[in-house]
């Protein structure tokens, strides 16, 4: 549906904005009627066909101008719920928006009022612009992650992202199962040194199996990877767009800020990935005595240096078997 949606928009921007106070409409189906419409400021509008006596109140959404109006479309004077864009930076999350409401629409018993509201509800975070946009250090371990978890997708064939679980306050990054991994992402030029968070961080799961993933970015201008040019190539392979858009926002980087980060851009110099076994370079809770970190400590940040780790690298074949574990359906 996404592809019938960006294909209506594009019809409608053809020929340029329309003449003031014009709003030229493509028919979307569904269910209940709906159309795309694009108004004189260039904005999008889905405007979902309602009954005359229906409830028409939608919560209020910042980013979005939602009303009930009467308009005329292809002769007819109907009633519509419009709900309008208002942030051009999220054009590409409400093309999806879009798709999100058409379907609830499809799949419910509920009026396209009702449907809207229940999106919007779940939908509230994407969709509401940040105090700040996100620094380089922050895009770029965004990236590494995203990068694992391309890996990840291309080895299940329903193209889940729930292994993603880091965003969520999990202690790694990616889990399914009794495997782990650990992304860890670094702009240093020769160096293999990362920061580990916490006596947990690089502790396996119980009876389970971690991996350290090391990445390795060099920002460049013009560079072939973008947290926007990865969550672009995500959503076409057919990840669930509110689960990645979810992710992202837990991450700490707002949707109204990843059109603005297109320029921060990155070329992959190195990924290697390594089994956490006990000899591993780490401090877990074995390693105090008592086997707990002392009382008094609140925080421990450490770093460690992966050079002498290089030669037990994962092969391509090991690499493969590690993330058909995570993302192999089943």
């Amino acid at each position: 549906m996404i592809d019938d949606v960006r294909a209506a928009a594009t019809a409608l921007r053809v020929g340029g904005p329309p003449d003031e106070g014009e709003l030229p409409t493509l028919e979307l189906g569904g269910r209940a009627p709906a159309y795309l419409g694009l108004d004189d400021e260039g904005r999008l509008h889905l405007l979902l066909e309602l009954a005359a006596e229906s409830d028409h109140h939608v919560t209020e959404v910042s980013a979005l101008d939602i009303r009930s109006r009467r308009l005329s479309i292809a002769g007819r004077a109907v009633h519509v719920l419009d709900i309008t864009n208002l942030v051009g930076a999220l054009a590409e999350v409400f093309d999806h928006l879009v798709v999100a409401i058409l379907e609830r629409v499809a799949v419910t018993p509920e009026t396209p009022a009702a449907a809207t509201r229940f999106v919007l509800e779940r939908w509230r975070a994407f969709l509401t612009p940040s105090s700040a946009p996100p620094g380089r250090e922050k895009l770029a371990g965004l990236i590494g992650e995203l990068l694992f978890l391309r890996d990840v997708l291309a080895a299940d064939p329903t193209r889940r992202i729930d292994a993603w679980v880091g965003p969520f306050g999990a202690r790694h990054d990616f889990r399914r199962g009794d495997s782990a991994v650990e992304v860890k992402t670094t702009q240093a030029h020769t160096s293999h040194r990362v920061a580990i968070n916490g006596e947990d961080q690089l502790l396996a799961p119980e009876h389970g199996t971690l991996h350290l993933h090391f990445v390795r970015l060099e920002p460049v201008p013009d560079g072939g990877l973008s947290v926007a040019g990865l969550m672009d190539e995500l959503l076409a392979s057919g990840a669930a767009a509110e689960r990645l858009f979810e992710a992202v926002t837990a991450s700490g980087i707002a949707l109204t800020d990843i059109a603005a980060t297109s320029d921060v851009t990155f070329d992959e110099r190195e990924r290697l990935t390594f089994a956490v076994y006990d000899d591993f370079p780490r401090i877990v809770p074995a390693s105090f005595a008592g086997g707990a970190r002392p009382e008094g400590v609140d925080d421990l940040v450490y770093s460690i240096d992966l050079a002498a780790q290089l030669d037990a690298a994962l092969s391509q074949d090991a690499f493969a078997n590690l993330v058909g574990q995570l993302g192999g359906a089943g």
